[in-house]
């Protein structure tokens, strides 16, 4: 009987120590997955709050296992690309004006000689009268009639002239005008006036109001493969109804052109920065969307991160430019992982707040 307990007891041990190592076997995997998990929370992003800021901390491994790449912010060289619409002006309307204009001209022209002679009649009969009544007072009531009718229509004429002048600025603006007004030849004026070239009123987004495009390329909307040039002339008084922003006058030589043809407006224009307003160009894959905002990270230390909203009202055709305000030239931005940064930065917000 002594034998049978000494022999179950063994039994019992072998088995227990069996049992220890299987889950010491067994438990390896886990406790190094445990560990492996404490040191990637030491090594892995989190939040760190300085003035009020939140900065993503983020250790060179992990930025380079992640694939979060920078580069510094550059001055803007690219070219701005614009598309808008416009269309195709009768000048009509011009033609008649100045011919009108010219006509009163020419009677202008008549009645200062008229009023010179009618002037000097008067002065004469005048003097002539006063000396011993040589003409009667009613010769002289008639020559001061006719003089001082021919003034009053030299006023009135001179009103007219002032008038349709001031028709032809509310439409056409100050630079058609002065061409009108203007006794030399204008090439640009004759052309239009003489179905040789076409004017064409395009609306522009008022950011361009300081940076007109001098060239731009126009289309047909029904057409849009044949394209053609034309030159900026003057800024246009009227606005398009159909369009917001300003407008503005631009010539084409292409007179095969209807009148009121719509056309679509694309011009590429190369962006100036001077040291007062200098642009810089944030590229889109640096841009990251939040709460309606446009968002980029900007490395502050080798593994401190901060987020700054931007402004997109200046659209490239590979990004944005933006005022060199509280962003600065040379600046290091996030140019690959920007998404992957707003995640965990969310990601740690909703942590803290959990654990509150």
């Amino acid at each position: 009987m002594k034998n049978k307990l000494t022999l179950f007891v063994a039994i019992q041990a072998v088995l227990i120590i069996l049992l220890i190592w299987l889950l010491i076997f067994l438990g390896r995997d886990e406790f190094n997955n445990a560990n492996d998990l404490i040191d990637t929370k030491k090594t892995n992003s989190y939040i760190k709050k300085e003035n009020g800021l939140d900065f993503v901390v983020i250790s060179k491994a992990v930025q380079l296992n992640s694939g979060i790449k920078t580069e510094k912010i550059k001055v803007a060289t690219h070219a701005k690309t614009i598309t808008s619409y416009g269309n195709v002006l009768s000048v009509d309307a011009l033609i008649e004006q100045k011919n009108k204009l010219n006509e009163i001209k020419n009677q202008i022209n008549i009645l200062k000689n008229e009023f010179i002679r009618d002037k000097r009649n008067y002065e004469r009969f005048k003097s002539l009268n006063e000396d011993n009544k040589n003409i009667s007072d009613k010769t002289l009531q008639e020559s001061q009639v006719a003089y001082q009718t021919t003034q009053f229509n030299l006023i009135k004429s001179q009103a007219l002239i002032d008038g349709l002048e001031q028709n032809i600025r509310v439409q056409w603006g100050d630079k058609i005008l002065a061409m009108i007004q203007s006794p030399a030849s204008n090439n640009i004026l004759d052309f239009l006036l003489h179905d040789k070239a076409r004017l064409i009123r395009i609306t522009l987004s008022n950011n361009f109001a300081n940076d007109i495009p001098k060239d731009i390329s126009l289309s047909l909307i029904d057409n849009p493969n044949d394209q053609f040039l034309a030159k900026y002339l003057s800024e246009a008084p009227q606005l398009d109804k159909n369009l917001q922003g300003k407008t503005y006058f631009y010539v084409t030589y292409n007179n095969q052109l209807r009148f009121d043809s719509r056309l679509i407006v694309s011009a590429s224009q190369p962006n100036s920065s001077n040291n007062s307003n200098k642009l810089l160009f944030i590229p889109k894959e640096s841009i990251v969307w939040n709460a309606g905002k446009a968002w980029i990270y900007i490395k502050t230390a080798e593994d401190k991160f901060v987020r700054k909203s931007i402004d997109t009202s200046i659209e490239d055709n590979d990004g944005w430019m933006i005022n060199e305000d509280q962003i600065k030239e040379n600046d290091e931005i996030v140019v690959s992982g920007s998404q992957l940064m707003l995640s965990e930065e969310f990601k740690y917000q909703i942590k803290n707040e959990n654990d509150d």
